[in-house]
This record gives structure tokens, sequence and C-alpha cells, in this order.
């Protein structure tokens, strides 16, 4: 009796498993196709407040559904990244459906030397069971300005200061020339200037040689210029003055010492002209009157 349970009992050990494996065969889930996965094209210099894109491409079978309630929530953080939402798109292609998932994430992390983060991975599940990965993607997160400044004065290199020229030499020849040119000035307009209100410049043989400018060449304009000047005299000496008293005008007035033979000479002329004789050419003498008043005048005023 014995040994027939014992047979009995190693007949029911060997057919167990042969039964199990007959009626529990193991089931296989759908495959998911991976088409295409896009990360952003740029990896480093990311700083906060930057917006990455990715996007994932699926290829199921006809039947199969995608398991909304399986993708994370829409501002999720995970290590300062935040998920800022993500859009799902399909398309039927014969007997597949094609999926694409786009992930939309935030940068919040920051950081005072550059750090290397990554966008998270990402599991796409279908009704079925079938799954799929978006892997993580590493990216290196720029450095940020530290919380706690420091002083830049001691790092700070003094600047060289050069040594200051010596200016006083130069700015006492400046102001030496700048005079020079104003007295200068002062003496080629008082040789040379017509006008007679300006100081020292309406003397009498000054307005005498004004008036004669606009005489005419006549034997009228003769006469008048002789007594234009002939009244300059006067004025000067202070007295009817002839040609007898030339020397004494000269002795009395010393700056027309150099002018004596020519005053003297006009005196001879005036006669003739105003009293009778052989006249000179009325322009010649016109012109001989402006020379010796002009010069007269460059005496009177000192020039």
């Amino acid at each position: 009796m014995k040994q027939i349970f014992l047979g009995w009992l190693t007949t029911c050990l060997m057919v167990t498993p042969a039964w199990a494996d007959t009626h529990t065969p193991a089931q296989s889930l759908p495959a998911v196709k991976v088409v295409s996965v896009h990360n952003p094209a740029q990896y480093a210099g990311i700083q906060i407040g930057d917006v990455l894109q990715r996007s994932i491409t699926l290829s199921v079978s006809a039947q199969e559904q995608l398991n909304d309630s399986s993708l994370p929530l829409k501002g999720l953080q995970r290590n300062g990244i935040e998920l800022r939402q993500w859009q799902v798109s399909s398309a039927s292609q014969a007997d597949k459906k094609i999926y694409t998932l786009v992930f939309d994430y935030q940068v919040f992390a920051s950081s005072g030397k550059p750090i290397q983060l990554q966008l998270p991975v990402e599991r796409i599940r279908f009704n079925s069971g079938a799954a799929a990965e978006l892997p993580a993607w590493r990216f290196w997160l720029m450095a940020q300005l530290p919380d706690r400044l420091q002083p830049a004065k001691p790092t700070v290199i003094a600047q060289y200061h050069a040594s200051m020229l010596e200016t006083d030499s130069t700015q006492r020849w400046l102001v030496l020339s700048l005079l020079l040119a104003v007295i200068g000035s002062l003496v080629l307009l008082y040789r040379n200037a017509d006008w007679t209100w300006l100081p020292m410049m309406n003397g009498h043989f000054a307005k005498a040689y004004h008036r004669l400018k606009r005489l005419p060449a006549t034997a009228e304009g003769q006469k008048q210029a002789a007594l234009i000047v002939q009244h300059a005299f006067n004025q000067h000496y202070g007295q009817q003055m002839l040609s007898s008293q030339v020397g004494a005008f000269v002795q009395q007035q010393p700056v027309f010492q150099s002018l004596e033979t020519q005053i003297q000479a006009f005196f001879v002329q005036a006669n003739a002209v105003l009293y009778g004789g052989q006249l000179p050419a009325a322009a010649e003498y016109l012109q001989q009157c402006k020379t010796l008043t002009r010069q007269l005048r460059d005496c009177e005023r000192r020039v």
C-alpha cells in the first residue's frame, strides 16, 4: 500500500508542471515603435526662464488608444524643471496609428556656477498596457549672478597718473603773443582806418582826408581841396596860417617836422589854385592833397 501511494505522488509531481505550461501560456503586449525623438538643438548656455521643447513620435496598431491619464500633470515641477504643457496629435496610416507628443518645459533652477540638469523621463502608456519612454535629456545651465556680491574696490587696479606738464611758461608766452597781436591790430587800425569816431582818430587832418575823398576831379574840386586842407592847418595851428608860418608851425608841432617840405609845397600850389596862377591837373592835384593829408593824419595820430 505504501509503495502504491509513493508511486501515485511521484506521478502527480511530474505531470503538474506540464499541465501548468499547457493551460497558462505567457501573454505578450502589443509592440510600440518609436519613430523619432526630437530634443532641443541647444544644450549649453541655457538660463533661468528659458523654454525647452521636445517631442516623440510613436507608431502603434490601429486599435491602440493613448492613456491620457498616464501623462504627467501640467505645472509639475521636477528638479527645477516645470512642465508647462503637452500636446498630443494622432493620424491613421494603413493599419497603424501615429501619435506625436510635444512637451514644453520651463527652467526655474538657478546656480552661481554652471551645472548640468536634465529633462525628465516621460512614460507613455496605452490602454492595452503597452508603453514607451521618452528618455531623459541633459543640458548645461548657465551660471547666474551670485546672491552675495563682493565689493569691487579690493580688486580694482589703481590707475597710473601721468605727471603734469609745466604750462606756466607756455601761458605767459601765449598772453604776451596775444597782447602783441592786439597792439599790432590797434596800430594798423589807427594808421589805415578812415573812421573819425574812435579816440585819437577824429583829428583835423583825419576829417580833411575824409572830405577830400568825396571831391570831384574838377577845377571847383581843386579849390575845395585847397580850402579844406588850409582849414585843417588853421584849426591845428590855432589861427590863420600862411606859407611864411610853416617853420613856426613845425616848431610848435614837432611831430610834423618830417613833412615840412611837403607842407611848404602845398601852400605854394594852394596860392596858385586860389589866387590865380599855373594850375596843375585837377586829378593830380587832388591826389597830392590826399597823400599829404593822409601823411599829416598819421603824424596826428602818432603812428
